[in-house]
């Protein structure tokens, strides 16, 4: 390591940390006798074990107990300030690596490297700069104290002296790509875009033959309004190397600034052709177009966008998904469908997928599409309870009513949720019912009351199956009374408790619950039935003939 004269590191600190104590001489080290060095050497020992093994509590009591024997010791200091930065407790990283520089009479690299890092962790950037300003004395043919204190002096708005940096590492070790982007930006925030695009001009002349650095010089002129010479750039990059999605990019924005849509969308759409081009940088185009999709113009061009994506990417899981959520957005389902089940073949094992395919298997009302995704998901994710419950309630929908009950008892081992359990014994409870299996329906209603006595879905339910089969009736009545007080307008609701009435013989008190419910959903056939039944009990004849015939009509 190179020495640092001790006096000149006391006024650097003293500058940086207006900080009183350094300006006197601290000693080197304490005069340990052999016992008091042994006893230390165990302790920084035993330190740096738990420090390794991550326990940095017990790590910082052994330094600190070795800082008692040894008060001068600036490497349990520096360790310390380690310790620090490793809890994010940052302003006693600072104390202790002030501290650990102060005290050691030599110049040390990780010393003066933790300490600047210490300090912009705290905002101090000016002092983390100067730090890197003496690290660029000590070491000067190290190119990253050049940068980090360029970096410094920027988070510290000195736009000035940043650039001076950075002009002395250019002298030192030349031009590179991040030093022209950086002395690009710090001219632009200095107002000096003719110094910018110098910076660029200057990176071209290092390899005149590089695309990219053309490209580059290139968006210069277009931060800078001079499109005319951007564009010129560009076009003799696309005559150097026809299809670049890079340039057709950046003629894309350019024809954007000047209000020329057509010819941007045109190389836009050009520029998604090349395969070189990272599919982020596309999927960021293409997630622009989102929020104007209402718009019937920008929904065909991310239409267009999208088909292209998929087209140049066609083992990327993302360009099918983004493609899949445009048609959807456009209101093409199937083919939207189509493009997500691409995305679920090329990666089966993202959850996130499969969601979007359910949700449009449910809006298409396609439960045989339904049934059979989201049994496929659950190849993928067995774990998952609500692809038992979609997977169920397809199969129910289905008329599969063995399947649904099967999936839905499966579901219902793996559930821990009560609204994933309550969903699984619903569907148990119905399934089984169809299936005759009365018993078992009676057991699942009574186990999800049981998790849920409010469920006025499940009330009702049950009520209506112990009606239908002449059981319970006063309880079913007590059940559908509790969901209606829930839920007192749903017609469903209504018609099961006219239904037991009817079923109790209460006739009289059954027909105007049926026939509000029939006017509320004329078209149910069920309702229909039971609204004619009891106008029959009650000799009225002629109208129970007519709702028959109405419904009849309407079906």
């Amino acid at each position: 390591m190179k020495r640092l004269p001790y006096n000149f590191l006391a006024l650097l600190l003293a500058a940086v940390m207006f900080s009183s104590c350094a300006s006197k001489k601290v000693e080197v080290s304490s005069r340990l006798n052999f016992a008091q060095q042994n006893q230390f050497d165990q302790l920084y020992f035993k330190a740096s074990k738990q420090k390794v093994l991550g326990n940095y509590v017990e790590a910082a009591k052994l330094f600190i107990d070795a800082l008692k024997i040894d008060p001068q010791s600036h490497a349990a200091m520096y360790q310390m300030g380690n310790l620090s930065i490793a809890v994010t407790n940052y302003h006693d990283a600072v104390y202790w690596s002030e501290k650990a520089m102060l005290t050691n009479p030599d110049y040390n690299y990780w010393y003066a490297g933790q300490l600047a890092q210490s300090y912009n962790k705290v905002g101090e950037f000016m002092k983390s700069a100067q730090i890197f300003e003496v690290m660029m004395d000590q070491e000067p043919d190290k190119r990253r104290n050049y940068e980090e204190a360029s970096r410094q002096y920027i988070n510290a708005g000195e736009f000035k002296k940043a650039t001076g940096i950075l002009e002395d590492y250019v002298k030192r070790f030349g031009l590179n790509e991040d030093v022209a982007r950086m002395l690009e930006g710090l001219a632009y925030q200095q107002r000096k875009p003719k110094d910018a695009i110098a910076w660029m001009k200057k990176l071209v002349e290092t390899n005149p033959t590089d695309i990219r650095y053309q490209g580059l010089l290139a968006e210069s002129y277009g931060r800078n309004n001079q499109f005319d010479e951007a564009k010129a750039i560009y076009l003799s990059i696309l005559r150097q190397e026809p299809g670049n999605g890079y340039a057709n990019f950046g003629l894309s924005e350019i024809y954007q600034k000047t209000k020329q849509e057509d010819s941007s969308f045109h190389y836009l759409l050009t520029a998604f052709n090349d395969e070189r081009v990272p599919l982020e940088m596309k999927m960021k185009v293409v997630g622009s177009y989102f929020p104007l999709l209402q718009r019937e113009k920008m929904r065909a061009q991310a239409l267009q966008l999208t088909q292209r994506l998929v087209e140049v990417h066609d083992k990327e899981e993302k360009a099918f998904i983004a493609h899949g959520d445009v048609l959807h957005a456009a209101g093409k389902m199937n083919e939207a469908r189509n493009s997500l089940l691409k995305a679920t073949e090329i990666n089966p094992g993202d959850i996130t997928v499969w969601r979007k395919l359910l949700s449009i298997d449910d809006e298409l009302k396609n439960f045989e599409w339904l049934q059979i995704d989201s049994k496929n998901a659950l190849e993928m994710f067995p774990n998952q309870p609500f692809l038992y419950i979609i997977n169920a309630f397809a199969a129910f929908t289905n008329e599969d009513y063995t399947g649904a009950k099967t999936v839905a008892e499966e579901g219902l081992e793996i559930a821990l949720l009560k609204n994933d359990k309550t969903d699984l014994l619903s569907t148990i409870g119905d399934a089984s019912y169809e299936l005759k299996d009365y018993k078992s329906c009676f057991e699942a209603y009574e186990e999800l009351l049981e998790l849920d006595a409010a469920n006025d879905g499940a009330l009702n339910n049950y009520a209506y199956y112990l009606s239908e089969q002449n059981q319970q009736l006063e309880r079913a009545l007590e059940m559908i009374d509790r969901a209606l007080a829930i839920n007192p307008t749903r017609a469903t609701y209504i018609d099961t408790k006219g239904w037991i009435l009817f079923m109790l013989e209460r006739y009289d008190e059954a027909l105007p619950l049926l026939k509000e419910a029939y006017n509320l959903i004329p078209n149910d056939e069920e309702i229909a039935e039971h609204y004619a039944q009891c106008l029959a009990k009650l000799n009225k004849l002629d109208e129970a003939q007519k709702v028959r015939d109405d419904i009849n009509k309407t079906n």
